[in-house]
């Protein structure tokens, strides 16, 4: 429940990320079993650092949402990586690619 709600109250500042990230997506939201930290994972087409960075530095204003919807004393601490599935997806598709071309 927790990490559907993190998952709502962060896409209004995914939809801000700079333009240079191109379109950025949250992957994913794994949330402590004491509900104290929710790990964000972040997929960007172009520049996913930036994109963490810029929802790292928007962490309040988040934070401040989160506890509203949650009503909770605490919101959980929240967390932003890149998603290394996205990463690992692509060298995996490259590879598949080179493995189909003929050898010469």
């Amino acid at each position: 429940m927790i990490a559907s709600v993190v998952r709502s109250c962060v896409a209004p500042f995914l939809r801000e990320c700079p333009q240079a990230c191109g379109i950025v997506s949250l992957t994913d939201v794994e949330v402590s079993s004491d509900s104290s930290y929710s790990t964000c994972y972040v997929s960007a087409l172009a520049e996913p650092q930036r994109a963490v960075d810029y929802l790292a530095s928007r962490v309040p204003e988040i934070k401040k949402a989160l506890g509203a919807a949650l009503q909770m004393y605490r919101a959980p601490f929240l967390r932003f990586r890149i998603d290394p599935r996205t990463e690992r997806g692509s060298r995996i598709d490259k590879l598949l690619e080179e493995s189909e071309r003929p050898k010469a």
